[in-house]
């Protein structure tokens, strides 16, 4: 939820300066919180699971996920890229702003 709520700030905030192009921090933001639901669902199969794997399938699906996101965004424009990542590294603010 405060990953959504900290999305549409930004997305109002930089809506200011890049007018529509802040749109694509809610690009960003939907493959964060995918990602956000991919690794919680990795983790519940990590817990449940008999034997634990090295590598994980959910892992490079998650980092491919991610760059086609930034992809799409990259091939749109500079700007577009920018704030698909910002929209992406809410991934790792998230948590910082939730400690506790």
């Amino acid at each position: 939820m405060k990953t959504i709520t900290l999305i549409l700030i930004e997305a109002l905030v930089l809506s200011l300066f890049f007018s529509l192009e802040a749109l694509w921090v809610l690009w960003g933001g939907i493959g964060a919180v995918i990602g956000f639901y991919s690794l919680a669902e990795e983790i519940k199969k990590m817990t449940v699971g008999s034997k634990p794997k090295k590598i994980l399938p959910g892992f490079f699906m998650r980092y491919l996920l991610y760059g086609v996101i930034l992809g799409i965004a990259a091939f749109n424009s500079a700007y577009a890229l920018l704030l698909a990542f910002v929209g992406l590294i809410n991934l790792k603010i998230v948590p910082f702003l939730s400690y506790k």
